[in-house]
């Protein structure tokens, strides 16, 4: 997905402001956090300072290492682990569990939401945002490359979903070459994990 902006890598990069997962999380009693393609942290760094205590995981060890660079020098409660996030596998539950626009596709997009869902807690919200279909010829992408909110939806059986739709987020894309189409559509998920949630087999 080369032609989309990130907001997991390098600070050089096109970035992407923070502003969903801020207003996604305003109503949660803050409580333990889990970022999958957790980048250079700037999500999970937010809640932290929000009073999360966050987990981020990222396959890049340069991007883990800026992440928990920050994290130390803010004194802030947030480890982040190098590991790839279709294989990683969680050692406790969290209260909430997102990923954005960092689910690598196909048939590992479904991999790292399957972890996220054994992550979670039973009560606990699942997050996922991606750039929304719409985008993929805006930036030279197949149709398929990027996921639409019944895609998302699709990932999370046996879960609630309280929210499933596309947004139009204005002034989203922080970087120059982006001044004259800045704003951006993505697509958004909110779900929660019953108390009597059973793995699908």
């Amino acid at each position: 997905m080369s032609g989309a902006p990130s907001s997991r890598d390098d600070p050089g990069n096109a970035m992407v402001r923070d502003v969903v997962i801020a207003r996604a999380v305003e109503n949660l009693t803050p409580g333990s956090a889990l970022d999958l393609g957790c980048g250079i942290g700037s999500h999970a760094l937010m809640l932290a300072r929000m009073g999360w205590r966050v987990t981020g995981v990222d396959i890049s060890e340069h991007a883990i290492r800026i992440a928990n660079a920050a994290a130390e020098e803010q004194n802030l409660s947030a480890r982040f682990i190098a590991a790839d996030t279709t294989a990683w596998e969680p050692d406790q539950h969290f209260d909430l569990v997102y990923s954005t626009y960092a689910l690598p596709g196909g048939a590992n997009s479904h991999k790292v939401i399957r972890t996220a869902i054994r992550a979670l807690r039973p009560g606990g919200t699942l997050i996922a945002v991606e750039w929304d279909h719409s985008m993929a010829e805006r930036w030279g992408l197949e149709p398929d490359d990027l996921p639409s909110p019944s895609d998302l939806a699709s990932m999370v059986p046996g879960l609630v979903i309280e929210v499933s739709e596309s947004r139009t987020i204005k002034h989203m894309i922080q970087d120059d070459a982006y001044r004259d189409g800045d704003d951006a559509s993505i697509a958004y998920l909110r779900a929660r994990k019953p108390d009597d949630y059973v793995e699908p087999t």
